[in-house]
């Protein structure tokens, strides 16, 4: 993964992940990409691809769930217009990808 945008703590993503990530990059609305730690829930192998989207104080929490394998993101933006934009649109892609997408306050 490479970009400008993208600051990673942890080189690896899931295929999930990667794939969000691929799609942040791309919104003109998102400034700074944080990729976390992978971690593994020992849940289904079946379960659907799933995205969690959470507004933090100064960034919005992305967690993704693959089968059993879990990770976090967290993206940034110049103010909270940008946010919610970028928020809409990645719920949008998301839905059209036949994935789950939840919100969390």
């Amino acid at each position: 993964m490479q970009g400008g945008k993208i600051t990673k703590s942890h080189s690896t993503l899931s295929e999930v992940s990667d794939e969000v990530v691929n799609f942040l990059n791309k919104l003109p609305e998102i400034t700074k990409i944080s990729i976390g730690i992978i971690s593994n829930t020992g849940g289904s192998a079946n379960s659907i691809w799933s995205v969690k989207i959470t507004d933090e104080i100064s960034c919005v929490l992305i967690k993704t769930t693959q089968k059993s394998i879990n990770q976090q993101i967290r993206f940034y933006t110049k103010n909270l217009e940008d946010r919610e934009i970028a928020k809409k649109s990645l719920a949008t892609w998301v839905k059209k990808r036949g994935w789950q997408v939840r919100f969390q306050k």
